[in-house]
């Protein structure tokens, strides 16, 4: 049986992470405005300890056709209900069957159905007498101990399946099928998709072979040879830990072994999903697929978690994130926001689901980076979301079908986060914050898109440490055919694998780099100083900045830093990232807004309509009732000439006309801003 599995895993890999095959639903492209319901069945509730002695009354309330009703008068147009927490499916009938019949309402309703399937959990108690085989398809630590699910202290019922293991994944499609067949959902959302991080991983047998099935079908033995020195893999173990050697320890990661082993875990999830998806789809391909693998937190997901986004969401239409962070600007001057993640869903054609507490200035970051309302609560919904909801479905054109206005782009590098994370993931997470405040539109890009850059005046590589050759080549061809690079620090110094070049990766766009050192144990924290320096190469511009400057100590290896507001801040060198950029994309910016640190925009086209909406949020307005009308001046495209231009508000009735001022191609207006303004143009 386990030859078996790993024959299947190796099928897995080979067919690599084309999405091509996964058919998108459609209907979410009009928006989503999602509500519950409770994803928490009766049988978990009792299970877990705590509840209140009505907990039977208030599960079966929040299913009740009044509940349904109500939502749907309040204008949800998708219910979240549960469906399957991991106890097994004879276990859990009664609930599946009740979940059933709340589909049936909501549907008669006009309600489409969000339905919580438990990607990770094995409640041994219940799932054992139902499938005794299932001992086999649990998640073991080195030592053989079953790997639990981190939560709440007091539930080691919670065991982790292994995804290595077929059987399991069999098994989970069984719910899949009662989900898509017998309640008819149109939504799936996968809950808890990660796994443990270090020294908690799997070290079964499933788990084993499968690594160095995966070994061999990455690489031919000439090619392992390089990597690790022999070709022979049949004998390499996932990684191991003991007391005086902690994983903790460790802050750049470069045995080449360990960096598989990631790389592994990351594709096992991966490729799980991709059945999973393809699985719900051959039954009903307008079944929308979510996970919960969070966004971008600053941890290092790869490492701590087995998350790769740039795999995970070409297989979803939706991701949760749960970060801890209520949007706002500090009394001293920190910018939080999620408009990372956002945009990290953006690049992948998702909407992003995030709780909302009972603030005015998150819903509006919602509505202004997602373009969409995404989860609006649980029943009953608050007042401030009600209006936002209300709205957004009033002025739902705007949002629906807008491709983000950004020239420039920001790459996240796999290998050079995953191996370095606390240098390269902070110098990122600066960039980025100085591009937001900056309000200078980008995109976030991974590795995958330096194949094609044709779409930008300028490319950002925040300590982008680790290029391979074609990387690096599609670099040097974007720049020499006139596009514009900004690069900081080790930029391009080692390869893929984080092994140092004997030349830098970047020589001749780059003219001097501070020496890196090819094995680094410990990191010293050292103030690097020197001016940017600009240049001209071909018929690009090339920017260097030999680091991004941050005044705090550096975060320890494997946090989720960025929730510490202390990182949340401009780098100390703001400026002259912001003016690197703009020199370097040859001050070619479509959209340009001058206004306070805490103002911040967004602008998206629909040029179907000959349309451009630039949306403001003030980050700060619990402290600042209004702003002062905000400039805002706008490239207008070659050929065209406004039409006009009016301004929305969730904050004001009605539509207000705007003047305009014109510049040759280029017009101005002002924009007056509460918490969230939208300046319609069109053309």
């Amino acid at each position: 049986m386990m030859k078996m599995h790993t024959l299947i895993l190796v099928a897995a890999f080979a067919a690599g992470a084309s999405a091509q095959d996964v058919p998108r639903a459609k209907w979410i492209e009009n928006g989503l405005i999602d509500a519950g319901g409770t994803h928490e069945p009766t049988i978990f509730v009792i299970r877990r300890g705590g509840e209140r002695l009505d907990a039977r009354e208030q599960n079966d309330l929040a299913e009740s056709e009044g509940t349904l009703r109500r939502l749907k008068e309040q204008g949800i147009e998708v219910f979240h209900t549960h469906l399957y927490k991991g106890f097994g499916m004879a276990a859990e009938m009664p609930g599946m069957e009740q979940t059933k019949r709340t589909a049936e309402i909501a549907h008669r309703l006009g309600l489409k159905v969000d339905t919580y399937i438990q990607w990770n959990t094995m409640m041994y108690e219940t799932f054992f007498a139902e499938e005794p085989c299932a001992r086999d398809w649990i998640q073991r630590d080195a030592g053989g101990l079953p790997i639990l699910l981190t939560y709440g202290y007091q539930q080691s019922y919670r065991y982790r399946p292994c995804f290595a293991n077929q059987e399991y994944l069999d098994y989970l499609k069984k719910i899949v099928r009662y989900a898509v067949e017998e309640v008819r959902t149109d939504f799936i959302h996968f809950d808890n998709f990660d796994l443990n991080p270090e020294p908690d991983s799997c070290h079964d047998q499933a788990c084993t072979r499968g690594f160095r099935a995966y070994l061999k079908q990455k690489y031919t033995p000439a090619q392992r040879e390089e990597r690790f020195g022999f070709a022979n893999v049949d004998y390499v173990n996932p990684p191991q830990w003991n007391e005086p050697n902690p994983p903790s320890r460790m802050q750049i990661i470069f045995d080449p072994a360990i960096q598989e082993w990631i790389d592994y875990r990351c594709q096992l999830m991966s490729d799980a999903l991709r059945q999973m998806a393809s699985f719900a789809k051959s039954l009903n391909p307008e079944v929308v697929i979510e996970i919960n693998p969070h966004g971008i937190t600053g941890g290092n997901r790869a490492w701590e978690a087995a998350i790769d986004h740039s795999r995970l969401l070409k297989y979803t239409q939706a991701f949760w994130t749960e970060e801890s962070i209520d949007p706002g600007f500090s009394a001293d001057g920190r910018l939080l926001s999620h408009i990372r993640s956002y945009k990290l869903a953006r690049t992948y054609k998702n909407v992003l689901m995030t709780y909302i507490s009972e603030n005015p200035i998150a819903m509006a970051e919602g509505l202004a980076f997602n373009q969409t309302i995404g989860f609006a609560g649980s029943d009953p919904l608050r007042p401030q979301m009600l209006r936002y909801v209300d709205f957004y479905r009033k002025n739902r054109e705007l949002f629906t079908g807008t491709q983000d206005v950004a020239n420039v782009a920001v790459l996240r590098s796999y290998p050079s986060i995953t191996y370095n994370q606390r240098n390269v993931q902070l110098a990122t997470v600066l960039v980025e914050q100085a591009l937001i405040q900056g309000r200078i539109p980008f995109d976030l890009i991974f590795d995958e898109h330096l194949e094609n850059l044709s779409r930008y005046k300028a490319l950002v590589l925040p300590e982008t440490e680790c290029l391979s050759e074609a990387q690096l080549a599609s670099i040097r061809k974007f720049v020499a055919t006139g596009g514009g690079l900004v690069a900081t620090g080790q930029a391009g110094r080692y390869d893929q694998w984080r092994r140092l070049r004997v030349l830098p990766g970047l020589q001749g766009l780059i003219d001097a780099q501070p020496p890196a050192r090819d094995y680094e144990e410990e990191v010293a924290t050292v103030e690097v100083g020197g001016a940017p320096v600009r240049k001209e190469y071909e018929k690009g511009r090339v920017v260097y900045i030999p680091a991004v400057r941050f005044d705090g100590r550096l975060p320890e290896f494997g946090k989720y830093f960025p929730v510490d507001p202390r990182f949340w801040k401009l780098p100390k060198n703001a400026q002259d990232i912001t003016d690197g950029v703009r020199w370097a994309a040859r001050d070619y910016i479509p959209v340009d807004v001058s206004g306070p640190a805490y103002l911040i925009a967004n602008a998206v086209e629909q040029a179907e309509r000959r349309r451009m909406t630039v949306h403001l949020v003030n980050y700060n307005a619990g402290a600042t009732p209004a702003l002062d009308p905000v400039e805002v001046r706008y490239s207008v495209p070659a050929g065209q000439s406004v039409r006009g231009i009016r301004v929305i508000s969730p904050d004001a009735d009605g539509l207000q006309a705007i003047g305009m001022k014109t510049d040759g191609s280029r017009i101005s207006f002002r924009v007056p801003v509460k918490t969230y303004s939208l300046a319609v143009i069109e053309w």
